[in-house]
């Protein structure tokens, strides 16, 4: 995907070549998107733009945390644009972003539907400056968070669901729900360590402290999105506890499971333990133990079955069988 300029010229925004930004950027608002870290395009911004060389760096290599710098000549931004199929397939698209004079730089690797959505308002006339436009860009990218957060809270009220509900029959997937919400629980972490950071991003935004953004009535704007940024975060906090709580209810079911199981083999054993003692008496080999006696033989079958059958009883009376 190549490099663009899109230059709002009035009423229209128009595509120029990449090397008229510099000649372009003082009377009308630019945004150039780079799609590839590495291109001679960026080599040749960077240099047109006097772009600070740790701030290049920290665009081409990746990999940043979520942050904003300052710079004599730019503000350097790191954020990151979430794309999800599943909750299991989460993509993360690191996002660096140069605030210049009327000029926006934003470069990234491959494509992103943020910056897809923000190019067609771009392109329709709804954002007339780069504060705007830098607005849409930090707005478009959190407003998918929401999306994939509560891909999550579905997946966790189904697996809450399965473990709230009657117990699996199939042995091979008895370990199934508390793999599955581990990994989810591993997947809300990486979430949050991308997302949190950004309120800090934020704040500097909405305390208006750059310099090329300081238009009429924009701290509204970027309030909005540092709300945003703080909801998200805390339903993801919610959820990370939903799932360590239903974490432990799995595991306090699991073993509820497990002491009924005891609780019967307990039973049956102590059954066979009194059994046990009427056999092992009879096994003394005592001269006077008459063995022979047809009679001794049913009495012992008798007394061993009503042993058997009382406890039983008893152990069912009482709940243990």
């Amino acid at each position: 995907m190549p490099s663009r300029l899109l230059v709002k010229e009035r009423d229209t925004v128009l595509d120029r070549p990449v090397d008229q930004l510099s000649e372009l950027r003082p009377l009308h608002p630019c945004w150039l998107d780079i799609a590839d870290p590495g291109s001679r395009e960026f080599a040749l911004v960077a240099d047109e733009l006097e772009l600070h060389p740790l701030a290049v760096e920290d665009a081409q290599h990746g990999h940043q945390r979520p942050k904003i710098d300052e710079y004599e000549r730019h503000y350097f931004l790191v954020m990151y644009a979430v794309e999800a199929a599943a909750p299991s397939a989460i993509t993360y698209h690191e996002v660096a972003i140069f605030v210049a004079q009327n000029a926006i730089v934003t470069v990234h690797k491959g494509e992103i539907a943020a910056l897809a959505a923000v190019e067609k308002r771009f392109r329709d006339g709804r954002l007339a400056t780069s504060g705007l436009l830098l607005h849409a860009l930090l707005d478009t990218m959190v407003d998918q968070y929401f999306a994939v957060a509560d891909a999550f809270g579905d997946q966790i009220d189904a697996i809450e669901e399965a473990v709230a509900g009657p117990a699996h029959d199939d042995r091979r997937d008895a370990h199934t729900p508390l793999r599955e919400l581990f990994l989810l629980k591993r997947d809300l972490l990486e979430l949050r360590k991308h997302i949190a950071p950004e309120r800090d991003v934020l704040q500097v935004l909405v305390r208006g402290d750059i310099r090329e953004l300081q238009e009429p009535e924009r701290r509204p704007y970027f309030q909005d999105v540092y709300d945003h940024i703080i909801r998200v975060t805390d339903e993801i906090d919610t959820f990370r506890d939903v799932c360590s709580n239903v974490i432990d209810a799995y595991l306090a079911a699991a073993s509820n499971r497990l002491n009924e199981v005891m609780k019967v083999l307990t039973s049956i054993a102590t059954v066979l333990l009194v059994l046990t003692v009427v056999t092992g008496f009879f096994g003394q080999n005592w001269a006077f133990i008459p063995y022979g006696s047809v009679g001794l033989f049913w009495i012992s079958m008798l007394v061993t079955a009503l042993l058997a059958l009382g406890l039983a009883l008893y152990f069912r009376r009482r709940g243990w069988l």
